[in-house]
């Protein structure tokens, strides 16, 4: 019987044998399965879940990934999706990369900021459009814009690398990616507790050694807007001396990935910069600096 060396111990046995491997929690042997391209399903490491012949289920709940692989509480409570959605539910706008197949190793368009105008007059025949009333958010941003702490990344899913904004964000438990996204980027899901997972390696554009394996919990709606209008050149002059994680942090765009706390440490650098009041601040990464915070202009 041939064996293979253990991608977790480097043993020579099967993953399922693997004491380290078994001595995991059901969270840290799920994410090693997935850093280490092994199958969810059956636990061979030659094959991904989508080409798995094995009908095996899991023994516990009968969902299609491996009973060592069952969480008996999902770790990805609905707290975990509150920070994506309470975010989204403000946002209208369509996210940056386009809804048709993204091309490889290529920025997506940010989504503009224009929106079209309607004529005020009612047609003949017709009920006038009521007029919608401002959110709260873009009153409360009237003579001051917040800016979201953004990064331009690359995903590698394996055969195709594409060039989106991901947001830097420590308050969302888990790293997430809208579900269209993870579609279009054909990234290989897996069902656990109920809920679906995908994985891919995200490189930075501006140091190609940075290589993250990132397990991203799949949302129906990721659609986070930063910011609400475009910043002025005076504010945008203040960031010119240093390499930015987004170059145009500073136009209006969707995003519909984000790198969570799980990912936050990894990802954060030593280096902070407070220009001056009334300006946002700047953080050192391993994308380049992200600028966030509240900018005041007239």
């Amino acid at each position: 019987m041939q064996s293979y060396r253990c991608r977790v111990c480097r043993g020579i046995h099967p993953l399922r044998k693997c004491r380290q491997f078994r001595r995991l929690s059901a969270e840290k042997r799920l994410r090693a399965v997935l850093a280490n391209r092994y199958c969810p399903r059956c636990l061979a490491h030659v094959h991904s879940d989508g080409s798995c012949r094995r009908g095996d289920r899991c023994k516990t709940c009968g969902q299609d990934h491996h009973t060592l692989l069952h969480l008996s509480e999902s770790p990805i409570s609905s707290r975990q999706s509150r920070p994506a959605n309470r975010r989204s539910q403000d946002t209208v706008a369509t996210p940056r990369p386009s809804s048709a197949a993204p091309r490889p190793s290529s920025t997506a368009p940010r989504a503009s900021s224009d929106t079209p105008r309607h004529s005020s007059a009612a047609r003949p025949g017709t009920q006038p459009t009521a007029v919608t009333a401002p959110s709260l958010s873009s009153l409360l941003q009237r003579h001051s814009v917040n800016i979201l702490p953004t990064a331009l990344v690359r995903i590698h899913t394996g055969t195709q690398s594409f060039d989106t904004a991901a947001l830097i964000d420590p308050c969302t438990p888990m790293s997430c990616i809208d579900a269209s996204l993870a579609a279009a980027f054909r990234l290989p899901t897996t069902n656990v507790g109920g809920e679906q997972i995908c994985s891919a390696t995200i490189g930075s554009k501006i140091d190609s050694a940075v290589r993250l394996d990132v397990v991203f919990k799949i949302e129906p709606r990721v659609r986070i807007r930063t910011p609400v209008r475009e910043l002025s050149d005076a504010v945008r002059a203040h960031f010119r001396d240093i390499t930015l994680a987004d170059e145009r942090f500073y136009r209006p765009a969707s995003i519909s990935v984000i790198l969570g706390a799980d990912m936050y440490p990894r990802v954060i650098r030593p280096g902070f910069r407070k220009i001056d009041d009334g300006l946002p601040v700047t953080q050192s990464t391993i994308f380049g600096w992200i600028v966030s915070g509240a900018c005041h202009q007239p």
